[in-house]
Order: C-alpha cells, then structure tokens, then sequence
C-alpha cells in the first residue's frame, strides 16, 4: 500500500476503508500534500472491487479546519494559471469524492470549517456529533467560496449558502441538519460510531454495482456536481485569492489581529 504523510488509510477484512485526515498538530488542515494524498486514495479505493465502503473522518479533536492558509497566504508575484493549478488541486479532492463509485460516509467531530465543508458535501452520509461545530469562514480572511460553492450550492441550496456563506456564521449541528449539509446528529462519541458503522453494515448488504449506479444515476439526472459551475467556481476563488483583501485577512488570522475592515462596536 502506498505511503502516506498526511492520511491514514486502513482497510478492514469486511472491505470497509477509513481515511482519516492525519495532521492532527494543525487541526487537520488542507495543504496541497493532503489533497495530492487524498485524491490518491479515492481514486485508488474508488477501483478497487474489494473495497465496499469509505468512511471520512479526522484524527485528533477535530474533522478538519478547512485549508492551510500557510499555503494561501501568498500569491504576490504569481500568475493567474498559476494560482488557477494550484487551487484546481483541491478542486480535484472534491470532484474525486463526489464522483466515487462506493458510498462515503462522513465522521464528523470538533469542528469542520470552510475547506472542511466541501469535503463534507461530498459524502453519501454525514454524521456529526452534536458538539460539531461548523463554518463556511472565507468572507472573514477576504475570498469567496468559489471551489467549494459547486458542491455546497447544490446540497443546501441558494437560502442557505447565502446565510452560511456571507455571514460566515458559526453554526452547531442541528442548523447542519436543517441546512441539509449533515443526515444526522449523534449525541456522544459513542453513538457517533455506532451510526457510522450501521451505515456501513447498509453499504455491506447492498449490491455494490447498484450503489455505483444509483450514484451515476443521480448525476445523469442532473442533481450531481455541474463541471460547468466548477470552473465558475474556480474563477472566483482565483480572483478573491489574489486579491489584496485576501492577503490581508489571510495575513490578519495568521498574525493573531484585525483586519483592516474589521469594525469594532
């Protein structure tokens, strides 16, 4: 089995995979190390007939806290194709996720903040245990939610995304559920388990042909990820990512201060 740095990738005899996102020292951010990682595994695990389902999940107290901003931090003296290849990476994860032939299921716990929220719109099953918090966070370091309003969009639909995404609000688990973005709320670590692993139990006992192909039939019908609002997407997240707002809200979170626009009551 290939290697990881920034994953865990174990398969139990029964052929249910777990990726756990393994950078527990920094909440489990996304650097292009991960996504380079992950869309290996899926992609890996996506063709592999042993392999009947995958479960999601982080190591340590949190899901993910969404990208690295060390890694966006700067992108002063770098080119649009240049910036477009490095987020189209992470683009990749998600279209990757989205698209695999078995059933993901998301373990969610801690917290699970704006990169993060892709992720989570792209599984079969989300489960978050009830003190999950979450974010869809970019207005407050200065972009948009370009790449990942592609796969959110379509999944909590424009009221919602308008309230997640503008306010960038912090919300529980409940609002998740009543966005549509998580199934459901387990009450401890526990439960959150037990309900990860029945759902695995529902993907054991069902046709694995049948489950790639309702998937395809999904998207055939129009109600999966659209690759024309991918591009879209990606437009946006260049053009805020190279903006100076960006650098300063992205500069503003990693020194510990306000940013510019921040209004003090």
């Amino acid at each position: 089995m290939q290697p990881y740095k920034t994953i865990d990738v174990e398969t139990d005899p029964r052929g249910i995979a777990t990726v756990a996102l393994n950078r527990p020292e920094r909440r489990n951010a996304i650097n292009p190390d991960m996504m380079e990682e992950l869309l290996s595994a899926l992609e890996r695990l996506g063709g592999d007939d042993t392999v009947r389902a995958i479960v999601l999940r982080g190591n340590g107290k949190v899901f993910c806290s969404g990208g690295d901003l060390n890694w966006m931090r700067d992108t002063r003296g770098a080119t649009e194709d240049e910036v477009a290849r490095d987020s189209r990476r992470l683009q990749r994860v998600y279209i990757a996720a989205a698209n695999c032939p078995k059933t993901i299921v998301g373990r969610l716990h801690g917290a699970a903040m704006a990169g993060a929220l892709g992720l989570v719109a792209c599984c079969d099953v989300a489960i978050a245990e009830r003190e999950t918090r979450f974010c869809l966070s970019e207005v407050r370091i200065g972009l948009a939610p370009g790449i990942i309003a592609g796969f959110l969009l379509p999944k909590v639909g424009a009221g919602w995304f308008r309230y997640l995404a503008t306010g960038a609000v912090v919300f529980d688990a409940d609002i998740a559920a009543r966005a549509g973005l998580i199934h459901e709320v387990a009450e401890d670590t526990a439960d959150l388990d037990d309900r990860v692993e029945a759902h695995c139990r529902l993907a054991l006992a069902a046709s694995p042909e049948a489950i790639a192909g309702t998937k395809a039939l999904i998207a055939d019908l129009g109600h999966g990820p659209d690759p024309a609002r991918f591009e879209t997407g990606l437009g946006w997240n260049v053009k805020t990512r190279m903006s100076d707002a960006a650098q300063e809200g992205i500069g503003a979170f990693l020194e510990r201060r306000k940013a510019r626009w921040t209004v003090d009551e």
